[in-house]
């Protein structure tokens, strides 16, 4: 009896249509064109993307500029996007001077320094008898670090700084469009037919995306902060850099602050001694504990949802699809991927998967209870 109701439901599914499987498949097969397409169409679609998010996050001071000082909202938006383009231009002139600091070191007493230092090491490693075989693994340091391609690296990120200008002014442009007409963007998606419970996740989502950037912003300051303090007093050359690049880095979850951390502490070992690289390492390890699982925990919690491993897999995937910028995008957008998911009959399932704080919905339960009954 239970074979010939088997074989009825699978003979109803394949009357019906595509099996689970198939669809599986194809979802996937769709997926996987429309990362490659997202990857093919970067040029286009970052600017687009990131004036949509520069703006989610500006829109809190252009209503602030409206609540507390009364602007007009055409003037909060010229304070807002006036503002923005002078952090991101003083971003830019900053990293010019970075590069142009480097090249100045690099040219002066860096490389004198690095060959002291493997003379050093070489005959610490020559007096116990172990310098031959020292000599065959352990070359000099001009074998490993060649000055003007470094030179020329620095030069090269300088110069890009500015045709990155082009690329801003857009990014500017398309957020200016974007905030002044944000008010009828709520209204139009007020009005919309849906339900009231999927615009509250909506609006609920872009708040938590709100709160979530601003709070990385302040601790990734701090880090940068407390990660340079701790490159000038162990005396790391470039510590103010080091420090720009942790506060960088730090919006990439995991990853991040794992690579910022690399560099100066392979400079405190090779330019100092042994004590110089522990006191560097344990000094990232506090720093990236107590920012990474002590502030940003208690003041973000676990709003969002989202596994921990989720994050740093959409990190990487996002980072392969759009790069540098993908991986600082990549914690808004799988939010946003996941409400979708949400809201979606047929793929839910890959949204409760996801889900960190997952609580099965009666509808789940009575499947389940329905599958356990029948195995």
């Amino acid at each position: 009896m239970q074979s010939e109701d088997n074989n009825t439901a699978i003979k109803q599914q394949t009357e019906g249509g595509w099996g689970e499987g198939a669809r599986f498949l194809l979802t996937a097969a769709c997926a996987i064109i429309v990362l490659f397409g997202l990857r093919e169409a970067r040029d286009l679609l970052l600017p687009i993307v990131m004036a949509i998010f520069l703006a989610v996050i500006s829109y809190t001071f252009t209503s602030a500029l409206r609540r507390w000082l009364h602007f007009p909202h055409w003037l909060a938006v010229f304070f807002t996007v006036v503002a923005d383009a002078g952090i991101i231009y003083a971003a830019g002139s900053l990293i010019k001077y970075l590069a142009a600091d480097m090249k100045a070191t690099i040219e002066g007493d860096f490389m004198v320094q690095m060959q002291s230092k493997y003379q050093a090491i070489m005959q610490f490693l020559h007096d116990w008898g172990y310098g031959a075989e020292a000599q065959q693994f352990i070359h000099a340091p001009q074998e490993y670090i060649n000055p003007k391609v470094i030179i020329s690296i620095s030069q090269t990120l300088g110069s890009q700084v500015l045709s990155l200008t082009s690329v801003t002014t857009l990014v500017l442009i398309l957020m200016t469009f974007l905030l002044g007409e944000a008010p009828l963007f709520t209204r139009n998606f007020r009005a919309l037919p849906n339900s009231i419970q999927g615009k509250d996740k909506v609006i609920e989502a872009l708040k938590s995306i709100q709160r979530y950037l601003f709070i990385k912003t302040v601790a990734s300051a701090t880090t940068g902060l407390l990660a340079w303090w701790l490159c000038q007093a162990k005396g790391v050359p470039f510590a103010f850099l080091w420090g720009v690049i942790a506060y960088l880095l730090n919006y990439i979850p995991t990853i991040g602050s794992i690579v910022a951390a690399i560099p100066p502490i392979v400079l405190a070992l090779v330019l100092g001694d042994l004590g110089d690289g522990v006191i560097v390492s344990l000094g990232y390890v506090f720093i990236n504990f107590l920012i990474g699982n002590g502030i940003e925990p208690l003041f973000l919690g676990k709003q969002f949802g989202i596994a921990t491993s989720v994050v740093l897999l959409s990190v990487l995937l996002w980072g392969w699809v759009w790069g540098p910028c993908g991986m600082l995008l990549a914690v808004p957008i799988t939010v946003m991927l996941k409400l979708a998911l949400e809201n979606s009959r047929d793929l839910h399932w890959v949204a409760a998967i996801i889900d960190d704080n997952a609580t099965p919905s009666s509808e789940d339960i009575k499947n389940n209870n329905k599958i356990t009954t029948t195995l």
